[in-house]
């Protein structure tokens, strides 16, 4: 058999790990995950943006941005705040449901990557992982994925 190209194989463990964690989630009680929320919720943990930022941030327009916060806030995922340094500004913040997904969403990842070692050993998963940080690295997004978000695909 034929090896499968390796931009299918990226697209397919995206896939199953996306399947994986909202599996986590709705198994956990946190409710029905889209997967832009995931996004989101990476965004708004690392830095309590406004949604002017977290179009910035996802690479969307302003007005996606604000339609998806709205959604997560009808959901209640996330909730709007002022800024105690600007109270003309609003700042998007997780609520306790929020956090919680956070929460479960990185158990998950870890758990991923546990499962990774044990079939590749410590040296094959770390490869993997250096793997994909070159492609990253090579391609935009480093910064991103080290502030510990990223941005929604297209």
């Amino acid at each position: 058999m034929d090896q499968p190209d390796f931009a299918i194989l990226l697209s397919a463990a995206y896939r199953a790990m996306t399947v994986r964690l909202r599996d986590e989630l709705a198994g956990a009680g946190l409710g029905e995950m889209r997967s832009s929320y995931g996004f989101v919720i990476r965004a708004v943990d690392a830095e309590e943006p406004t949604v002017q930022r977290l179009a910035e941030l996802l690479d969307v327009t302003k007005q996606s941005a604000s339609k998806l916060a709205d959604d997560m806030e009808r959901a209640g995922y996330l909730e709007r705040r002022p800024d105690p340094g600007d109270r003309r500004r609003v700042r998007l913040v997780l609520t306790e449901r929020g956090r919680a997904v956070r929460k479960r969403a990185l158990q998950t990842s870890r758990a991923l990557e546990r499962e990774l070692t044990r079939t590749l050993g410590a040296g094959g998963a770390a490869a993997v992982r250096a793997g994909l940080l070159d492609i990253v690295e090579r391609h935009g997004g480093l910064e991103d994925v080290m502030a510990q978000r990223a941005k929604a695909p297209y």
